[in-house]
């Protein structure tokens, strides 16, 4: 069973930006640290927990008092295709509505605008290179 909740202490914290680094940066062939920006302190971390081991994590932050930006969103390989990247998402949006935010933005990797596009997100813009990788901004309204 995988337990979806936010972040609870700083040694999970830190568990969860290994994750993240395994996850999103490790195949990129970037250095641990990449995984971290400038926004990690007032931003808002989501876990994914299966017997204790962080399998997903996902990070909200707010860009204004209506509109969150989600990002780093990550789910081990082995826990792929089992709910878990769903269960962060509806976590973020049933957290977005208690905090009465209107718009919901992410920028997603091209190979997972399907997965953004079934839970309601949809693509606006161009593509654009982030890390050498095909994003495009996507928006959700609550």
């Amino acid at each position: 069973m995988v337990e979806v909740r936010l972040v609870k202490n700083e040694q999970e914290l830190n568990e969860m930006f290994y994750q993240r680094w395994l996850v999103l940066r490790a195949p990129l062939a970037m250095p641990e640290g990449t995984e971290k920006d400038l926004y990690e302190d007032s931003a808002f971390h989501l876990v994914a927990l299966c017997d204790h081991l962080i399998v997903g994590s996902a990070r909200l932050r707010l860009l204004s008092p209506e509109i969150g930006s989600i990002a780093y969103v990550a789910v081990l390989p082995e826990f792929r295709n089992q709910g878990i990247g769903t269960s962060l998402m509806k976590k973020w949006m049933f957290i977005a509505i208690e905090k009465n935010l209107h718009t919901l933005r992410l920028m997603a990797r091209k190979d997972v605008i399907n997965f953004y596009k079934r839970l309601g997100f949809v693509p606006k813009g161009e593509f654009f290179d982030y890390l050498d990788v095909p994003h495009i901004f996507m928006y959700y309204k609550l």
